[in-house]
């Protein structure tokens, strides 16, 4: 296990190497570290042209920054930029909560979990450079970067598998950055383009092992790509384990050294995953309470659709695997079975691997192995990354032994041929896809061909030029087909994706200036609704119900639907609602109205601090939203009346009729019902939104009828545009008096917290003299929540129906409670012990070393 350095593992050795027939276009290194030295002009090569490809698209489709369209497709907008924009308040101090904690969304819930899954990437801290209203441009050139940076490291890669073109290396590297899978998938996903780096880094981890070098850069490198995003590290962790298999069945070490090699690569990984366990066994404890979504189906694509997405010009995000690495790279590598210039073990070897990946993308099992044992519902094609860097390498493997002659050259067009015509006539080719291809094709084959005649007939001359000039064409063959195909994926992905969520504007400005404006945390909570996405408390300001993560706790779910919130995306996208007796329970003093047109106006409200004092604590389960909300009230406040319903006929209405006091104002509760809804003697209708993708995608909330009649008869019509099998029979009408409620409101403020103290992820009260009782703090009970009363330990709170409650004991005047990420302390502990365990083995190799 001893760093000294050994020959390259995988080079072919005299007896097996093949007679030469072609001048080898390889500069040889002069030592081992060439390689390294010479990678550096290659890595930028392909930075630099992948940057320029992904602004050139850009700038062909008027996206941002470079137009009006918005570039915020899909989770961008509503989830992502949201993220980078409290990650940008936390990193200037100005954000409600921390790293562990966050204040502002879903009434409080922790942000270490969902940090670690978005934003885990070191890049991710570059948003703090940027103004706060330039956040868009601060994650789009976040985007370029990473982009650049997969780039940059597969050219690293593939000069360090084996000496070879560095021109090729660095055309090769720029067709895996904006690859299929990265133009069409990730590049509205940021964390997802962490894999993409991930990629090649892993394979340079396999290349350490088997060289046994580079131990602790190893398992930093591991370490920090599981941090940056688990997701797709795990399947580049896969990806690098069949890498090193390949590497392993093609070296020529003896078998001792390669098991060495494979036991070293294991132990990198084994003490990088380790190492990341503060921020994973958060995110796994977070997953584990999270609200679950219903699995996909996965149905593989048929075969000529499945084989068009390695085409140029083809698009089908979220249906079919992106595996589009370019012509030229898709050329190369077909070239393998025909050049004989490569061992025949070698060959086989990367072939059979290249195709078992491929198959295990058309195979229910291994699709869910890549995926975790889980079908996504969204993408289901989410490691194709992989297969997209296996045929970058591919093509590697066949150029680097030696340039590929006429014979392969003309083999490899055949099979790309092949592919053509199994997939013409796929939807998902469009216009002028055939034309790139062969044009493509068509300058690569001349340029190639040229390189390998005047190597032919230099008789040993000087053949830079002529040289230079074939790799200048097919660096623009690269730069031109790429840039092409990324306009039109973007174009046609925008007809099945949205992107509603404008850039930040002069009208977001306003509204988060009114927001800052009315906002007094922690004395009450400022709500600026869910108007421009779900996350609006972190994108605009301000603290509510609004949260939008696939990590949002399931018991807040199960707490705001009790309450008659809304909610979508299967429930990990929380929504407002708009309700005075809500404002109560979770201290709403402020709320930011949008009126007709837009204009943003502050409504304030009289309402009782964070945290109240309540004698004693009675039963949470109701029956209906309206009696869950009188429960945490403490107080009762609605009439909730028996009711007649009228029978629905197909596609028509449905009347319920009951009765209540005069002047009450009356709510309607059909959570699962899609339509619209009003008193009969209204003309204003109020939307319904649940629906069904498959299981229940949206759930609908409680919504203002209007003020009862004189007469007392309550007459809700609703309107259904789906199905009327999810109306509610008992509980669907409530009648609030707001009376009772103002009374219910001075009593909570008069025995109520004298004053509230919130830190980053703690919350302390004071409290009146000889409270007794329970102090209710209106947040989320969630694990990790630890709480004193007065002198008294630390304890779990108690769960008063989803909130937190501290039992008074003896003559307490003040509550303390700190939140802890669970998971934290183990993931400390193991990354602790990780750490002397490396440091240990890199101290011993020194040694070794220093001995011999």
């Amino acid at each position: 296990m001893d760093d000294e350095a050994v020959e390259d593992p995988v080079a072919p050795s005299a007896a097996q190497a093949p007679p030469t027939a072609a001048p080898d276009v390889r500069r040889p290194a002069a030592n081992r570290s060439a390689p390294e030295r010479s990678a550096l002009p290659s890595a930028l090569a392909a930075g630099l042209l992948v940057a320029a490809v992904f602004a050139a698209s850009g700038f062909i489709r008027g996206t941002f920054p470079f137009g009006s369209l918005s570039r915020s497709t899909n989770d961008l907008g509503t989830q992502y930029i949201p993220f980078f924009a409290h990650l940008w308040d936390v990193l200037h101090g100005r954000a409600q909560g921390d790293l562990f904690f966050n204040w502002q969304s879903a009434f409080g819930v922790g942000f270490l979990a969902d940090y670690g899954v978005d934003l885990g990437s070191p890049l991710s801290l570059l948003v703090g450079l940027f103004p706060r209203d330039q956040i868009d441009l601060a994650v789009y050139v976040i985007t370029v970067l990473k982009l650049s940076l997969a780039a940059a490291a597969m050219a690293v890669l593939l000069l360090k598998m084996s000496p070879g073109p560095r021109w090729v290396a660095a055309i090769l590297g720029a067709s895996y950055g904006v690859c299929g899978w990265a133009i069409d998938d990730g590049a509205y996903v940021p964390m997802w383009l962490d894999g993409l780096i991930a990629l090649p880094m892993f394979f340079l981890v396999a290349e350490w092992s088997l060289r046994r070098t580079n131990r602790l850069l190893s398992v930093l490198v591991v370490a920090l790509f599981w941090i940056s995003n688990f997701y797709t590290a795990y399947m580049a962790t896969i990806a690098a384990g069949l890498y090193l298999l390949a590497r392993v069945l093609t070296s020529d070490l003896t078998w001792a050294l390669r098991l060495r090699g494979v036991l070293r690569h294991g132990i990198s990984f084994v003490l990088g995953l380790a190492l990341a366990g503060p921020i994973l066994l958060p995110i796994f404890a977070a997953n584990d309470d999270a609200t679950p979504s219903p699995s996909g189906v996965f149905s593989p694509s048929p075969v000529d659709i499945f084989l068009s997405r390695l085409l140029p010009l083809s698009e089908g995000v979220g249906r079919t695997a992106s595996l589009y690495v370019g012509t030229v790279a898709l050329l190369l590598a077909l070239t393998l079975p025909f050049n004989r210039f490569v061992p025949i073990r070698t060959k086989a070897v990367w072939i059979v691997t290249t195709a078992a990946i491929a198959l295990s993308f058309r195979w229910t099992p291994t699709q869910e192995m890549w995926h975790g044992f889980d079908t996504p519902n969204g993408s289901q094609y989410r490691e194709a990354f992989v297969l997209c860097g296996v045929i970058v390498v591919l093509a590697w493997v066949s150029v680097a032994h030696r340039l590929p002659g006429p014979l392969a050259l003309l083999g490899g067009a055949a099979l790309v041929a092949v592919i053509a015509v199994l997939s013409n006539g796929s939807p998902l080719l469009t216009d002028h896809a055939m034309t790139v291809l062969i044009g493509s094709g068509a300058v690569t084959l001349v340029a190639l061909g040229t390189i390998w005649v005047v190597r032919r007939t230099a008789a040993g001359r000087r053949t830079k030029w002529p040289v230079a000039v074939a790799f200048a064409a097919v660096m623009a063959v690269v730069a031109v087909e790429t840039t092409w195909t990324a306009v039109v994926t973007d174009e046609e992905r925008s007809k099945i994706l949205s992107a509603l969520v404008p850039p930040w504007n002069q009208q977001q400005t306003e509204r988060a200036d009114a927001i800052a404006g009315a906002d007094d945390w922690p004395h009450y909570r400022t709500d600026p609704g869910t108007a421009v996405t779900p996350n609006d408390p972190i994108l605009l300001g301000g603290q509510g119900a609004g949260l939008y993560s696939s990590l949002l706790p399931a018991s807040v779910n199960q707490t705001l639907t009790g309450l008659g919130f809304g909610w979508s995306g299967y429930g990990r996208a929380s929504d407002d609602l708009e309700h005075p007796v809500i404002d109560a329970i979770f201290s709403i003093g402020a709320r930011l109205h949008l009126a007709s047109g837009g204009k943003e106006t502050i409504v304030r409200s009289v309402v009782p601090p964070l945290v109240t004092v309540r004698r004693r604590l009675g039963a949470t389960a109701a029956s209906n939203a309206f009696v869950a909300q009188e429960r945490l009230l403490g107080t009762q406040v609605y009439e909730v009346p028996e009711y007649r319903g009228s029978k629905a006929t197909t596609g028509g209405d449905v009347k319920l009729v009951g009765r209540c006091t005069p002047g009450t104002t009356a709510y309607l509760h059909q959570p699962r019902v899609s339509g619209q809804a009003r008193l009969t003697d209204s003309v204003q209708w109020h939307a319904l939104t649940a629906s069904r993708r498959p299981g229940i995608n949206t759930n609908s909330a409680m919504v203002r009828l209007g003020t009862v009649p004189a007469s007392g008869v309550v007459s809700a019509e609703i309107r259904f545009t789906g199905s009327t099998s999810g109306i509610t029979s008992t509980g669907a009408l409530g009648c609030l008096d707001e009376q009772r409620l103002a009374r219910a409101v001075r009593m909570l403020r008069s025995s109520g917290a004298t004053d509230v103290e919130a830190g980053g992820h703690s919350i302390s009260a004071t409290l009146p003299p000889g409270s007794q009782g329970y102090a209710v703090i209106a947040v989320p009970k969630l694990p990790g929540w630890k709480c004193s009363a007065g002198d008294g330990e630390a304890q779990t709170p108690r769960n008063y129906g989803g909130l937190i409650a501290v039992q008074l004991t003896g003559n307490a005047d003040r509550v303390d409670c700190t939140y802890t990420p669970p998971g934290l302390r183990r993931g400390l502990a193991l990354a602790g012990v990780a750490a002397v365990i490396t440091l240990g083995l890199v101290l011993i190799g020194r040694l070794r070393r220093s001995r011999s």
